[in-house]
């Protein structure tokens, strides 16, 4: 069974902490899902031992977001994706536990 532990509406997507009693090794999941579109299932991006782990990356995801739509990104898939530029895959970003510094660097690294 699954149930929601935590939700962050951020900007035009949902950001879900869910979490998967069956699943001894990785039970929860962070998710995203359009806000247009709330019952889809949305994207796994991450799985986490802990509930604690889990809201404090989707709470960082929000943050990287709406770094991410001020420099011209949009979410198409588990990428964030900005024409002319290499999408950046959010899973690969949220594993490398950047600040908010380091990540904008990043995205103006992919600019270039």
């Amino acid at each position: 069974m699954m149930s929601i532990k935590y939700r962050n509406t951020c900007s035009d997507i949902e950001i879900l902490v869910k979490h998967e009693e069956s699943d001894d090794a990785a039970p929860f999941r962070v998710n995203i899902q359009s806000s247009k579109n709330p019952l889809s299932f949305g994207n796994n991006l991450a799985s986490y031992n802990t509930e604690e782990q889990a809201v404090k990356t989707a709470d960082q995801l929000c943050s990287f977001y709406s770094i991410a739509k001020t420099n011209g990104y949009y979410m198409k898939g588990k990428s964030l994706t900005k024409p002319d530029c290499e999408d950046i895959l959010v899973s690969e970003v949220l594993e490398q536990n950047l600040t908010d510094e380091q990540f904008t660097q990043l995205l103006n690294k992919q600019s270039i």
